[in-house]
């Protein structure tokens, strides 16, 4: 991992994501920006290890974020995160215990960062930030709780068209996210995920 400085591109790409949940003004945009980081990751390379304790929230400014636990040897997906998006893991941030969560580079990576201690620090002079935090961490739930609805399907063409037309990231994952990695997220074979995939797109 690197540290790079941000651009004014990166900081429309916060802002956008910001305002896709609540619009803020100015003044407390430019407190917020004071306190981002850019950090840059490589293909491959891990953000988050499994043990440690989160302390970032991130929004992808370029690439794509995997997220999975291993299970039995086994690599289990939990989450895909494109540019334009955020991330973090959840549990061990709130609750600062370790992660059972890794967090991997797919793609190279670039996130703008900001600490737990700093957010924290900006709520304390501007209650409008836990508003917007608020209605972040709501559309969080939302999009999880989209993906465990999907899971329950055991039919793999109602678990792409759940996905597709539910998942508010789904448009971004199919554009940046190799398929193997979608299939793994939908509990599919990616030959299986490559079928559905093109009977529902002709169904469109």
């Amino acid at each position: 991992m690197i540290c790079k400085k941000l651009k004014d591109e990166d900081f429309k790409i916060l802002y956008d994501f910001f305002n896709n949940s609540y619009k803020i003004n100015e003044e407390i945009f430019n407190v917020v920006k004071s306190f981002c980081i850019k950090r840059v990751y490589q293909k491959g390379e891990c953000i988050l290890k499994e043990g440690e304790i989160e302390q970032y929230s991130n929004v992808v400014i370029k690439g794509v974020v995997h997220q999975y636990i291993v299970d039995i040897d086994k690599e289990v997906t939990t989450n895909l995160t494109p540019a334009g998006l955020g991330f973090n893991s959840l549990v061990s941030y709130v609750n600062q215990v370790p992660t059972e969560e890794i967090q991997e580079a797919l793609t190279d990576v670039e996130l703008i960062s900001l600490k737990k201690e700093h957010i924290e620090e900006i709520l304390k002079n501007y209650n409008e930030i836990g508003i917007l935090l608020y209605r972040l961490h709501e559309d969080i739930l939302l999009d999880r709780e989209n993906r465990m609805h999907l899971l329950q399907y055991r039919s793999a063409a109602k678990r792409f068209k759940y996905f597709y037309e539910n998942v508010e990231r789904s448009k971004l994952i199919i554009q940046h996210t190799p398929d193997k990695h979608i299939a793994r997220y939908l509990k599919m074979n990616p030959q299986q995920y490559s079928k559905e995939k093109n009977i529902f797109y002709k169904s469109l």
